[in-house]
C-alpha cells in the first residue's frame, strides 16, 4: 500500500523535535552487563490520527473512498511525533536504562541481576501507553548485538563484520559510481579508521 502524500507533506509545518542522536545511543551501552533491544509494532500505525486530520490522508479504491484511523507511512512528521511519543512513555527512564531512537528501544542492564527489574519497568511503561512490540525482532538480555547498523557490547562499539566484509569483497573501483560505493561504506565504518578524512581525501 503506497500513498502520495507529497502535496499533503507541502502543507504541512516541519516538525522541529528533534530525533536522538545514534552515536549517543550506541555509546550509552559501554560498561553494560546485558542488553535488550526492542522493536515496536508496525511503529506509527500503533499511533491514533485525530478525526479532523483523518481525512487529509483520504485515497480511492474501486470500492470507495477511505481514510487512515492511525498514523500512516510517508508522512513528514511521522517519524518525530513518534519519537516524541516515546519519549514521553519512557521518559522516567531516559539515560537512567534505557534509550530510543525511533521505533529501536534498548534497555541497557548495568549488572545481571537488574535484567528483570529494568524489563518489568520499561513493560509497564510501554504497558501505560498500549505501546505493541514485535516479538519477532525483540532480544532479551544478551551481552552483545546489533544495534542501528553496528555491533555494540560490553566493551562499546565495534565494526560490523557484514560491512567490513562488503569493504573486503569488493572489486577494483573502475567506474565513478564504484568509488562512490566504496566511499559510502567506507563512512559507515570511518569512526574506527583513525584520519580517515586525510586518507580518503584522494578517493575525492
Amino acid at each position: 500500500m503506497c500513498i502520495d502524500y507529497t502535496s499533503l507533506n507541502k502543507a504541512c509545518p516541519k516538525d522541529a523535535f528533534a530525533l536522538s542522536r545514534i552515536d549517543q545511543v550506541i555509546d550509552f551501552t559501554a560498561g553494560c552487563e546485558l542488553l535488550s533491544f526492542l522493536d515496536a509494532y508496525s511503529i506509527y500505525h500503533q499511533l491514533k490520527l485525530d478525526p479532523a486530520d483523518a481525512l487529509k490522508t483520504s485515497f480511492i479504491t474501486p470500492f470507495g473512498a477511505y481514510c487512515y484511523i492511525t498514523m500512516s507511512f510517508g508522512l513528514k512528521n511521522a517519524s518525530a511525533t513518534f519519537q516524541r511519543c516515546m519519549q514521553k512513555c519512557l521518559l522516567s527512564q531516559l539515560g537512567r536504562n534505557i534509550h530510543v531512537h525511533v521505533d529501536n528501544i534498548m534497555v541497557n542492564t548495568k549488572q545481571h541481576l537488574t535484567l528483570l527489574g529494568d524489563l518489568k519497568e520499561t513493560f509497564a511503561n510501554l504497558r501505560e501507553y498500549k505501546v505493541k512490540l514485535n516479538p519477532e525482532k525483540c532480544v532479551f538480555g544478551v551481552p552483545a548485538g546489533k544495534l542501528l547498523g553496528f555491533l555494540v557490547s560490553e566493551r562499546g562499539i565495534e565494526a560490523n563484520p557484514e560491512k567490513i566484509k562488503a569493504i573486503e569483497c569488493m572489486r577494483k573501483p573502475a567506474r565513478l559510481h564504484d568509488v562512490q560505493k566504496f566511499t559510502g561504506c567506507l563512512a559507515s565504518v570511518s569512526q574506527f579508521l583513525s584520519r580517515m578524512g586525510e586518507r580518503a581525501l584522494p578517493l575525492y
